[in-house]
């Protein structure tokens, strides 16, 4: 009985720091949306449909669902911690210092390509169903649907954690630093407007998605795969065409018309 109750006891613990970070990420994203930038927000909004309070109580109730795993799968993390299979350390010593730089970037693109190929493999006829549907109700998503999942989905994305962890010494503030971008860049990706500048898809920064890019997928299902890069998605042929023209529109404001989101064309 004991043992039983620790294991409550830190997965309740490793609950409470995922819920803290998701209503942190998509409280601070909504604030931004409805009041903080409402004027210019509103303007540059990606849908003419807007979610109701029925949809953001859906994406609530599922991504309690989705921490709940999160939690399991943080006490299996822990156990391979505690069996030495888990490499994070404390000292930033412990590792020469070109290792501390480059390990969250490493982190990050190994993260997206992760995510391109498990979440193009959840869009599979055969798969989309069980895994990948509870997020795909989300026709006009929210900040709260970052993690809407299915307990499918949520294990396909929470088990990134340990593997990573297994494969690579990490300092645990470059982990940390990793969590906490993984679900502010989540709840931006999904905010249905857009943050980012008319010139993004015409300069350097192009190579990284855009608020536009992930709600076209929302839209359109098929396409646009990719979370923090754009790379994928051109390598492999399924960015939707006329992406850039997409985002042109919605920040001059022209998705106000009704048959602006029905120009996408299909990915290739």
């Amino acid at each position: 009985m004991e043992f039983l109750w620790e294991m409550a006891q830190s997965w309740a613990e490793h609950f409470q720091r995922d819920l803290f970070r998701y209503l942190l990420a998509a409280t601070a994203v909504s604030l931004s949306v409805s009041w903080l930038f409402r004027g210019w927000m509103n303007r540059r909004r990606l849908q003419k449909r807007r979610a109701t309070w029925r949809d953001v109580r859906r994406e609530v109730g599922f991504s309690m669902l989705t921490l709940g795993v999160f939690a399991t799968i943080g006490i299996v993390t822990e156990t391979l911690r505690d069996w030495g299979l888990v490499q994070i350390y404390w000292q930033w010593t412990d590792y020469p210092l070109w290792w501390n730089l480059a390990s969250l970037p490493v982190v990050i693109l190994l993260h997206d390509a992760y995510f391109y190929w498990v979440h193009r493999g959840m869009h599979h006829p055969k798969l989309f169903r069980h895994f990948h549907r509870v997020h795909h109700l989300s026709r006009t998503p929210t900040p709260w649907a970052a993690y809407s999942f299915s307990v499918g989905e949520g294990f396909l994305m929470a088990i990134f954690s340990p593997l990573i962890l297994m494969l690579l010494p990490l300092h645990l503030l470059i982990w940390l630093s990793f969590i906490f971008v993984m679900i502010f860049r989540n709840a931006m990706l999904h905010a249905g407007c857009e943050f980012h500048p008319r010139g993004w898809v015409d300069g350097p920064l192009d190579f990284m998605t855009t608020t536009t890019h992930h709600d076209l997928h929302h839209q359109r299902f098929r396409g646009n795969y990719g979370f923090y890069f754009t790379w994928w998605d051109r390598w492999m042929g399924t960015e939707f065409k006329n992406y850039k023209v997409m985002f042109r529109q919605a920040v001059d404001g022209e998705f106000s018309d009704e048959t602006a989101p029905a120009k996408v064309q299909a990915a290739t």
